[in-house]
């Protein structure tokens, strides 16, 4: 099965709450990520974020008391011909493993 966006591109973002399962550089940044039984190759720079508020840590890397600092929104795609998404996934410490937050249309 391969995973088709739903107005890709234009931003809109679908909520989710899933296991992932993530393969990261070994500077410990996301490089692929297999969702629905496809691997979507992260292109660009992923950015920490904090899932808790689901805005990006300031400037300085300070995060809000409570949330957490692994998590992480980067931009994927399965192969040179398709189409972008946005993925957003955190560690939960109380399941012990990466959960897929949301999918989303990358960004214009």
């Amino acid at each position: 099965m391969t995973a088709q966006a739903i107005h890709a591109g234009n931003g809109e973002e679908r909520a989710l709450d899933e296991p992932a399962a993530v393969r990261f550089t070994p500077t410990g940044a996301p490089l692929a990520l297999r969702w629905r039984g496809t691997i979507w190759q992260a292109v660009g720079d992923p950015h920490r974020w904090s899932a808790a508020t689901g805005r990006l840590p300031d400037a300085g890397g300070a995060q809000a008391r409570g949330t957490t600092s692994c998590a992480w929104r980067f931009a994927a795609q399965t192969g040179p011909a398709s189409p972008v998404l946005e993925f957003g996934i955190a560690f939960d410490a109380r399941r012990d493993e990466w959960r897929l937050l949301s999918v989303g249309g990358a960004p214009a």
